[in-house]
């Protein structure tokens, strides 16, 4: 008997959907790439239950006769090819056939089309491929077609969906895009009833990434482009300045010839665009557009289309990230030019590290040390000093155990990391007893290191990361315990809708760490009261981080994305509040500081993983300088 049988059409279809369907979003991006092929000028999306329950897409196209209306659901129907040898020339969305028959094939399909031509259009119902409907319809020129009840009838693919949050911002960024990419185009997106966008046409990209996001932001963002040397390669878009930045990379779109793509190398090329710009993790918002001849780029890569292959793939990378950093540095050069009270703006800063150091130590009930001489004597109770013996350069630092990289990470002021290991003393160590023998403070180095005369010899603070982990620890034990200031004028905070539905969500976590914090309209929160020990900090900058860790941990329970937040948040706010290099620092706060350091756990590195102090001991230096052989 034979082992291998030919699989019923209806089951082989359905399989093949998984190819071309596997989430709510495909199905929207299928559909609205067909009313773009009809030539609409106006798409209206409705979604329900994040496009589980229902996707309908309205357009003002061109429509279908009836045989087209049948024929479209057909597998491998397509009025866009005839041979693959086309393929290197379509310059349209959909040319595969596969789309609507997939789709089909996993729901409930009502069609409803007419052309310009035609007296009446024709409106077909189909349930997992089959047509069980066929009448004549009263309607305009167009097509509404609606994709009810997603992967009823396979529930091994339907399990698989994720949240209903994860894929409504997933289609929200399917309709980001086209809205990016057709400015000539109206778009409406309506979600269980609710309008979340009406984009009318406009004129210039800028406009519609105000209509999208906000007007702020519009304004900041900069316009360029550019070309290869034999002009099969060119690229225009615009991208953010260096003081516009995100915590993710959800606001970077590319299109490739008026597709949008992920493309790892594109993306990277962007980025690069912007290193020494931008703070390390962060990222900036860009719509990139690169046109390349048809024959130089492969778009039949993937099922989905969501990928392209490049012919010359360093060609249009190097050329992406010189024309971005072309354009910042442009930008760059002319807001040096602007003249600056250098002065000003020296003395506010140092009134506000002061301001936020005191602050710190209200919140937490610091006590107040009389000056006295630089030598202290500590209690019987701390035991003696004690070295590693085993030697750690700089990049064997222990982690924060979290396994993950952060913006600490990354060598200290930019400098390369090959240099720091070289210059790295072999005799540094890293030091783990107790700080406060008898020792005495030489002094601050650079606004970022004190110096210590210390018994073992002479020891490095780092008075930001120490001052981060002291904070962190007191956090989790005394946070409840903050006090808050009530803000006298609220402060109004715009996101983008999203973003704004995001934070909603967790409130709740905001008035733990004592930021009180609510939604204020669609695309707005306004802060209402803070923590005393973050009244000089921007919170707004902490509340975008926390939108950045929530996108990061989609694919997690929530569980787990609650245990991540509370922990990311408490090392951010320890951050944020701790004072910083550069802050010059008096004796008292100092001394106050290595104090607190010597009384807390953990205290080896910051919360992020880098080291609070080390440790050149005197022999050491001694041997350096020959005293010792």
């Amino acid at each position: 008997m034979s082992k291998i049988k030919r699989l019923p059409l209806h089951e082989a279809q359905k399989i093949a959907a998984g190819e071309v369907v596997d989430r709510p979003a495909n199905v929207v991006k299928e559909l609205v790439e067909n009313a773009l092929d009809a030539g609409s000028t106006q798409i209206t999306v409705y979604i329900e239950q994040a496009g589980k329950k229902l996707i309908r897409v309205v357009d003002n196209g061109s429509g279908m006769d009836p045989e087209d209306a049948r024929m479209c659901f057909e597998q491998h129907a397509t009025s866009k090819i005839s041979s693959v040898e086309e393929l290197q020339q379509i310059i349209t969305f959909g040319f595969r056939g596969e789309a609507l028959s997939s789709i089909s094939a996993v729901s409930a399909v009502t069609l409803v089309t007419k052309t310009e031509q035609a007296e009446h259009g024709i409106k077909l119902f189909l349930v997992h491929g089959e047509t069980r409907e066929e009448n004549i319809a009263a309607c305009t020129t167009g097509t509404d077609i609606s994709v009810a009840h997603l992967f009823d009838n396979v529930p091994a693919r339907k399990k698989f969906l994720k949240k209903d949050e994860t894929e409504w911002r997933a289609i929200t960024q399917v309709m980001h895009a086209f809205c990016l990419d057709y400015t000539n185009v109206q778009f409406k997106l309506v979600h269980d009833g609710r309008q979340i966008f009406l984009c009318h046409r406009t004129e210039t990209l800028e406009q519609r990434i105000a209509q999208l996001w906000d007007m702020s932001l519009a304004q900041s963002m900069l316009s360029f482009q550019d070309s290869s040397a034999d002009c099969s390669v060119s690229i225009h878009g615009v991208i953010s300045h260096h003081q516009n930045y995100r915590y993710d990379r959800s606001m970077i779109y590319l299109f490739v010839n008026r597709r949008w793509v992920k493309n790892h190398q594109l993306s990277q090329a962007l980025i690069k665009g912007y290193q020494h710009i931008l703070p390390p993790g962060r990222y900036p918002a860009a719509c990139l557009f690169v046109d390349v001849e048809a024959t130089q780029v492969d778009i039949n890569i993937h099922p989905r289309k969501e990928e392209v292959l490049f012919l010359h793939p360093v060609k249009v990378t190097n050329l992406v990230q010189s024309a971005v950093k072309k354009r910042l540095e442009e930008q760059l050069s002319a807001h040096l030019k602007k003249p600056i009270e250098l002065a000003s703006v020296q003395t506010q800063n140092t009134m506000v590290h002061q301001s936020r150091w005191m602050d710190s130590r209200k919140a937490f009930s610091f006590n107040r040390i009389t000056p006295e001489s630089s030598s202290l004597n500590v209690s019987n109770s701390i035991q003696p000093a004690v070295v590693n013996s085993k030697i750690q350069a700089i990049d064997r630092i222990p982690h924060d155990g979290s396994g993950e990289k952060n913006a600490y990470s990354s060598p200290i002021h930019g400098e390369d990391e090959s240099a720091i290991n070289q210059n790295t003393s072999v005799q540094q160590q890293v030091f783990t007893g107790p700080l406060l023998q008898q020792y005495s403070i030489i002094g601050q180095y650079n606004k970022t290191y004190i110096l210590v005369d210390h018994l073992e010899g002479l020891f490095v603070v780092d008075q930001h990361a120490a001052h981060e982990r002291i904070l962190y620890e007191q956090f989790g034990k005394r946070f409840h315990d903050a006090d808050t200031i009530k803000v006298l004028f609220p402060h109004i905070m715009t996101f983008t809708e999203h973003e704004a539905d995001i934070l909603e969500r967790y409130v709740w976590l905001f008035q733990q760490y004592g930021i009180g914090v609510s939604r204020f309209g669609s695309h707005q929160m306004v802060l209402e009261s803070t923590p005393v020990y973050t009244q000089n900090v921007s919170l707004e900058e902490v509340l975008r981080q926390v939108v950045g860790w929530v996108e990061e941990l989609n694919h997690v329970d929530e569980a787990h994305v609650h245990k991540a937040l509370h922990e990311r948040l408490r090392a951010q706010m320890a951050c944020k509040a701790a004072v910083k290099a550069g802050d010059e620092l008096t004796h008292e706060h100092m001394k106050k500081l290595l104090q607190d350091l010597d009384a807390t756990n953990n205290r080896l590195t910051c919360p992020h993983g880098r080291p609070t102090g080390w440790l050149l001991s005197l022999y050491d230096l001694e041997k350096k300088f020959k005293r010792r052989m």
